[in-house]
């Protein structure tokens, strides 16, 4: 959508420009409560404009709500306080995973700040994303997504069952069976001429603290395909891609080796 001054009369989202940033100013230093509000970020909030980084959701009356940074540790959401509980929130978060989607950001984390937004974030599709292995003492809350992004036309009826496993490093080296943190069951589509199996939805991995560097292990028919961390060479070469966000990994084909 070309950038213009004349704001949509329904409502909708788009890249923010300079002319919308005295009407996000005004509403967020009338919304300052005991000294605490976004316009503390005020400096932030402008750089994201400038970098192209800021996405507004307009009205009539100009901007009501505003996010910036995509979806990453330093996200600023914020609507105006008369116009929350419409939606303009959420349309303003779908954009933003929209957008991370298409950079294969397959993996979402955000802080959760303030901490009553858990609910929100929450209702978006995201989960506890366990940066630590001290809850107890933990100070900040990160929740993260998991992208499952469909592959619609991988479908019918000779489709093959894959199963992903996650674990923690040490399964790796324990001498005793360690269970997996999460288990993946997914169909593909075998393509023997490209000896690849193309996945029906995209499987995300999730780099969090407490697995230090996950191990990953896919299984096709009862055959072992990789067992190994998802960092490693062995687990790209059959389909694991780093996110460029450095948040996890993520897998939509796989490449079956040759000794199979």
């Amino acid at each position: 959508m070309p950038h213009s001054n004349v704001y949509l009369s329904k409502g909708g989202v788009r890249t923010a420009v300079n002319a919308d940033l005295p009407y996000i100013q005004k509403w967020l230093k009338h919304e300052v409560r005991n000294g605490f509000g976004f316009i503390n970020n005020w400096r932030m909030i402008q750089e994201a404009c400038d970098k192209k980084l800021m996405t507004v959701f307009v009205e009539s009356e100009g901007p009501v709500g505003f996010l910036i940074y995509g979806i990453s540790h330093d996200t600023i959401l914020q609507t105006k306080s008369d116009c929350q509980r419409r939606g303009i929130g959420r349309a303003l978060v779908e954009d933003a995973i929209r957008n991370e989607e298409a950079q294969d950001n397959a993996v979402l984390v955000v802080q959760c700040a303030p901490q009553s937004s858990v609910e929100f974030w929450s209702r978006m599709g995201f989960e506890v994303h366990r940066d630590t292995e001290n809850f107890k003492h933990q100070k900040s809350i990160y929740m993260q997504r998991l992208s499952k992004k469909l592959h619609a036309h991988v479908r019918g009826d000779e489709l093959e069952i894959i199963t992903v496993r996650v674990y923690p490093e040490n399964a790796l080296y324990s001498k005793e069976p360690v269970r997996p943190d999460r288990v993946h069951y997914v169909m593909a589509k075998l393509d023997e001429k490209t000896r690849t199996l193309e996945l029906a939805h995209r499987v995300s991995v999730a780099h969090e603290s407490m697995l230090k560097d996950p191990v990953v292990e896919v299984s096709w028919g009862g055959l072992d395909i990789v067992k190994g961390k998802a960092k490693h060479e062995q687990a790209a070469a059959v389909g694991f891609r780093r996110t460029p966000n450095y948040c996890g990994w993520y897998l939509d084909n796989i490449t079956i080796p040759e000794k199979f």
